[in-house]
């Protein structure tokens, strides 16, 4: 399976994270890993998909169970969802997925996460012509470097044509957040935000789908994740207390409940698995 990374003009980043190519090749059988490995299920492809902050998957020549199908065409994914199985159609498949900053789906595109909740939708069922547009952008070009490009043009048309205030608020709290290490409560963000808390938290789930306390916690535990890659990616050993106190968590007891209850694994049974591609598991498996 190959991955290729790569990111939006810096005018983008405020909103977009990434975009993540895959493509795999070979048949179906091949393909499938044994039983035993928690990243599958009956033999098909899966990765878990914690919640996250509204993404966006295109797939060709593929089907992807969501309690139902799709494929061949570009998905929103809502905020809740989580296992996703993915097999080919015909021993290939190639995809895109587009990572977005708390927030960033709605001041782009204006979409209401938390009306998408745990939701698997195509652009043609939401009904959103940009969404349209950019599902005819991933049909037309197969090379990532173009479909890049084109995505970037796409949302640059996109951006707020004055400062979206309440976007600019949301990202204060949440770099409050990050600064306390998740110590720090929904009255204190709203705070930073200079909102009331009925103000603050109404924004919240507009913009990023999930309430701020369990907001809290994701952004620690893909926080933690992030450090964890980064380290391997270093070559350095991944020294599990030391990461468990550099991110707020009270011990390594603590960081191990958070990551059974958002990843079903255990931070040693992670480590030994290897570290995924990206920091919120996508359905792409690494």
């Amino acid at each position: 399976m190959h991955f290729e990374i790569r990111y939006p003009t810096p005018a983008l980043q405020p909103y977009i994270t990434r975009y993540v190519f895959v493509r795999a090749e070979g048949s179906t059988d091949t393909m499938a890993p044994p039983d035993d490995d928690p990243r599958f299920v009956n033999g098909k492809h899966v990765q878990q998909l914690l919640p996250n902050y509204g993404s966006l998957v295109f797939m060709r020549n593929a089907k992807a169970d969501f309690n139902g199908t799709f494929s061949d065409g570009l998905t929103i994914l809502g905020p809740y969802r989580k296992p996703v199985a993915l097999t080919t159609l015909s021993g290939w498949f190639e995809g895109m997925l587009l990572d977005f900053e708390p927030g960033g789906l709605h001041a782009l595109l204006g979409i209401d996460l938390q009306q998408i909740g745990d939701q698997i939708l195509t652009a043609a069922e939401y009904g959103d012509e940009g969404l349209k547009q950019c599902d005819q952008i991933f049909k037309s070009a197969t090379d990532a470097e173009m479909i890049a490009n084109l995505i970037d043009a796409f949302f640059a048309g996109h951006l707020p044509r004055r400062e979206n205030v309440s976007y600019s608020r949301l990202q204060k709290a949440i770099e409050a957040c990050d600064a306390l290490k998740g110590d720090i409560s929904t009255s204190r963000m709203a705070e930073e935000a200079c909102l009331s808390e009925r103000q603050f938290l109404r924004i919240f789930r507009q913009y990023v789908g999930i309430p701020p306390k369990q907001f809290i916690r994701l952004r620690r535990f893909h926080r933690t994740l992030q450090h964890m890659q980064k380290e391997a990616a270093a070559g350095h050993p991944i020294d599990l207390i030391h990461i468990a106190l550099c991110h707020g968590y009270y011990d390594l007891s603590h960081m191990a409940l958070e990551f059974q209850q958002m990843g079903c694994f255990t931070p040693s049974h992670f480590r030994m698995l290897g570290i995924p591609l990206t920091d919120d598991f996508s359905i792409f498996f690494a």
